[in-house]
């Protein structure tokens, strides 16, 4: 009997020392709809909320320890999410889910950051930035999140740190603009 007492107290103890915490990767269950700008998704400087519409955006979770630069975070090892269809009452969202965050138990302070970019540009955020100098590409502040404990509310699971930014797009230059400009005079002095 005692043989079995000490085999169940190793199984629960070495259990427990593997525990990984999780968090619910989304930004629409901090609210109720409308959501709010400082939660959303945004196209460009002043754009509309991101959605499926725009290209094939997907916005990634990356954790690390407490007080973490934006730097030293890795990705958790789900698949990026996607964005919702334009046609959503949520746009700016994702359709995220559950995210475990290995190495980390109940009660340990985490720093999450959102990572968005367009897969046509590459498959992982840094691919996508380095292709286009960070355009159409963006991320968010980072941020604390502390893993609750089994058993506790859902709502325990939000990301209640995390604040809306936008996708940077490039803004049509003076060149660009210039041109333009020029050719609209050749057409209004032809006439």
């Amino acid at each position: 009997m005692k043989k079995l007492l000490i085999v169940g107290l190793l199984i629960m103890a070495s259990a427990s020392a593997f525990a990984q915490g999780t968090v619910n990767f989304n930004n629409n269950g901090l609210v109720n709809p409308p959501l709010p700008d400082n939660l959303s998704i945004f196209y460009g400087a002043g754009g509309h909320r991101l959605t499926l519409g725009d290209g094939a955006y997907v916005a990634q979770l990356y954790f690390g320890p407490a007080n973490s630069p934006a730097t030293a975070l890795t990705a958790v090892s789900s698949a990026p999410a996607n964005f919702r269809a334009s046609t959503t009452t949520l746009p700016g969202t994702w359709s995220g889910g559950t995210r475990t965050l290995d190495g980390f138990a109940p009660q340990a302070t985490v720093t999450l950051q959102v990572r968005v970019w367009s897969t046509a540009d590459g498959s992982d955020y840094a691919t996508a930035f380095a292709k286009n100098n960070g355009l159409f590409t963006g991320k968010s502040a980072v941020f604390s999140y502390t893993v609750p404990n089994p058993g506790d509310p859902a709502s325990s699971y939000l990301m209640t740190g995390f604040q809306g930014f936008a996708v940077a797009v490039p803004e049509p230059s003076v060149i660009v603009l210039g041109i333009l400009g020029a050719g609209a005079l050749l057409l209004r002095r032809r006439k």
